[in-house]
C-alpha cells in the first residue's frame, strides 16, 4: 500500500463500515465488503502494529480488526435495529434501565443514538433540543464494562433532569447541584478512574 497507508483514515473507514452493517445490506454486498476488508487487514496490519496510534485511531483499529462482517444480523433481511443498537451494545436498553431505577418520575425515555466518531473527549452527550442521548463509538465493544455505560447513562439523564442554568449570560450544565447528585451514584469515583483506564487501553 506504500504511501496510501499514511493517508488512510482508520476512523473514517470504521465509521463507514459500521454504518453499512447497521443499515443492513444484501448478502452479496457483505461478501464483497468482507473480501475487501480481509485484504485491507492483511495490508495494514504490519504497518499499524509498528506505529503509536492516537486513542481515537486505536479504538477504530480495534473495531476494524474485530468486526464480523458476515454476521447474519447485518443482512438486509435481518435488520430492524433501534437507534441505540450498535454492533455489540444496545444503548436504548441501558438508558431505559438506568432511567427506571434513578429517574422513575420521567414519563418517557429520550432518543438514544451513537455519536458519529470514536471520540475520547466527548464520551456522551445530551441534546436538550432533540431530547437525545448519544454515546461515543469507543464504547461499542463486547468487553465494554457495563458499569461505565450505566454511569454515563446516569450522567446524561441527570443533564436531562436538571437542564442548564444561565448565570450572567453564560450557560452552565455542571452546576454544584449537578455535581452533588452525580456523586450520589454508587462507586462514581472508581468508575471515573476506570473510564480513564479504558480510554488509554489500561483496563485489565
Amino acid at each position: 500500500m506504500g504511501s496510501q497507508k499514511l493517508s488512510f483514515s482508520l476512523p473514517s473507514y470504521a465509521f463507514g463500515l459500521r454504518k453499512l452493517l447497521l443499515q443492513g445490506a444484501p448478502l452479496q454486498k457483505l461478501l464483497q465488503q468482507d473480501e475487501y476488508h480481509q485484504q485491507l487487514l492483511s495490508e495494514l496490519s504490519p504497518d499499524f502494529h509498528s506505529q503509536r496510534l492516537s486513542p481515537t485511531d486505536q479504538f477504530a483499529w480495534k473495531f476494524i480488526q474485530e468486526v464480523n462482517i458476515l454476521n447474519p444480523r447485518f443482512s438486509q433481511q435481518e435488520r430492524g435495529l433501534n437507534g441505540g443498537q450498535g454492533i455489540h451494545q444496545d444503548l436504548a436498553a441501558i438508558v431505559q434501565k438506568v432511567q427506571a431505577i434513578w429517574f422513575p418520575e420521567m414519563k418517557h425515555c429520550p432518543r438514544v443514538s451513537w455519536l458519529k466518531r470514536f471520540s475520547v473527549r466527548k464520551l456522551a452527550h445530551y441534546s436538550l433540543g432533540k431530547d437525545e442521548i448519544a454515546f461515543s463509538l469507543i464504547f461499542d465493544f463486547k468487553e465494554t464494562p457495563a458499569e461505565i455505560l450505566h454511569y454515563l447513562a446516569y450522567h446524561e439523564l441527570l443533564h436531562r433532569k436538571l437542564g442548564v442554568q444561565r448565570i450572567n449570560g453564560r450557560r452552565y450544565a455542571h452546576t454544584p447541584e449537578f455535581k452533588l447528585l452525580e456523586r450520589q451514584y454508587p462507586g462514581w469515583e472508581s468508575i471515573d478512574q476506570k473510564i480513564g483506564q479504558y480510554i488509554h487501553g489500561k483496563l485489565s
